[in-house]
């Protein structure tokens, strides 16, 4: 646009040359029609460059000029009746468009409008028809997939896929766990799970023993977050639930006493037991040597569990490895602390404790042995049939919270066994997750009935 203009105002500088504008240069208003320059867009219009008071006019360009204001006009007058055109015809076609829709042909015969009645009534049936089957295939989906969801609103109505998944016995108990422990989980943001399917994917797991994978696929999450997870929620609940397991004062103990129990060892505060657990084959030669248990033939985990005469856990000691005796376990493990005097212990034959006991002016009963004894008196077979029968209840408890909790049947990997060298003395891996095992356990109705 810069080349017409100075091509129209035809100045020249004083030494001759063709005149070039700077910056500064301004065209006065007076060299346009309207007063001013149109849209560089618009080379029709005659103010496209200045044209009037140019010093230079001539008949011929004067005439030229009308001529351009002349065409310019006529090309405006012929779009604004074209965009008029335009639009009458637009507005027929819609007017149109309402009348046929509106407008229902009646039909040249009877039988003919009576086919085409006959027609829409299939279709509307054949229509129906895949609609209600299409409801029913959804409904269904809709079933299957809150069945194998772990969602609340899954669970909350079905206790015993509750009890199946989490081991808890109802709704109301998985709630109270849940409001105990779901406000220290972190919520990040970069977990896709909530809070209660954090909890859930963690009891599903000591649960069922399941794969990290298997459980991914389950929860739709990476194996990896599986792990992490876990680890979380079982570092959270390690510390809400372990007021879960403690040393109830003698009143109560003596008002929950089960007759078993009241008939002969009304002064029993605790039965106790080993238990052990398979763990991998470590790598380092100590570490396997300290797990090797020659009773079991693998390597193991080793700890002592207590349980009151009612049969709830009331004393877990640190794990050990599985070489280690139930003595020294037993010795090690500050039970000492809690016993009272004329407290009884109820124990098995490797249980040789009686000096310790002592120190606490306390009693520990184990069944009679047979060394350098022919066979039992008859006040010793009497003694150690009534001493099983309260004696067993700490292997139904083992027993039963191995079988709730289906991760302690199995061989545990290493990994979440923890550092093989803290066992004992710090707090591993296991000693967190047999705690809120034995934790869980206790928040189910106890094994041992009080008649």
């Amino acid at each position: 646009m810069r080349g017409p203009w100075i091509s129209a105002i035809k100045r020249q500088d004083q030494d001759g040359k063709k005149w070039i504008p700077s910056k500064s240069t301004r065209v006065c208003s007076e060299h346009f029609h309207q007063g001013k320059p149109a849209h560089r867009l618009h080379k029709a219009n005659p103010d496209w460059i200045p044209t009037l008071k140019m010093g230079h006019d001539s008949a011929s360009v004067a005439g030229s000029k009308q001529r351009s204001i002349e065409r310019y006009q006529r090309v405006n007058e012929r779009k604004k009746r074209k965009a008029t055109n335009e639009a009458a015809s637009a507005l027929l076609d819609f007017h149109r468009q309402i009348v046929d829709i509106h407008h229902v042909p009646e039909p040249a015969t009877k039988e003919e409008a009576t086919q085409t009645d006959i027609a829409w009534d299939t279709e509307l049936k054949l229509l129906t028809k895949d609609n209600q089957n299409l409801r029913k295939t959804l409904s269904e989906k809709e079933e299957v997939i809150k069945c194998q969801s772990f969602t609340e609103e899954s669970m909350k109505d079905d206790d015993d896929k509750l009890c199946f998944y989490t081991g808890l016995p109802s709704w109301l108990t998985f709630m109270a766990l849940f409001n105990l422990v779901s406000s220290y989980l972190p919520n990040t943001g970069k977990c896709k799970l909530s809070a209660f399917e954090q909890i859930m994917l963690f009891l599903v797991k000591i649960r069922l023993n399941l794969a990290n994978k298997d459980i991914g696929y389950r929860f739709n999450i990476h194996q990896s977050t599986v792990s992490k997870i876990y680890n979380r929620v079982l570092d959270v609940m390690n510390a809400r639930l372990s007021g879960f397991i403690h040393w109830p004062s003698r009143a109560s103990l003596r008002a929950s006493m089960p007759t078993s129990f009241r008939n002969f060892y009304k002064k029993c505060c605790l039965v106790i037991d080993c238990t052990e657990i398979f763990i991998e084959q470590p790598s380092d030669l100590l570490a396997r040597a300290q797990t090797w248990s020659q009773y079991k033939h693998h390597n193991t985990i080793k700890l002592l569990i207590g349980i009151t005469p009612q049969g709830t856990v009331s004393f877990l000691s640190k794990c050990w490895g599985g070489r280690v005796s139930d003595k020294q376990i037993t010795e090690t493990s500050g039970l000492l602390n809690y016993l009272e005097p004329g407290d009884v212990i109820i124990a098995d034959r490797g249980f040789t404790i009686d000096n310790y006991c002592r120190l606490a002016l306390s009693e520990v009963c184990i069944p009679p042995f047979t060394k350098g004894k022919t066979q039992f008196t008859r006040k010793e077979v009497d003694w150690s049939r009534e001493l099983s029968i309260v004696r067993i209840h700490v292997e139904r408890v083992i027993g039963t919270v191995k079988q709730k909790y289906t991760i302690l049947q199995g061989t545990l990997p290493l990994a979440m066994v923890g550092n093989i060298d803290e066992l004992g003395t710090g707090e591993a891996q296991i000693d967190k997750l047999v705690k809120v095992c034995c934790a869980l356990f206790n928040l189910c109705p106890p094994i041992v009935p009080l008649d």
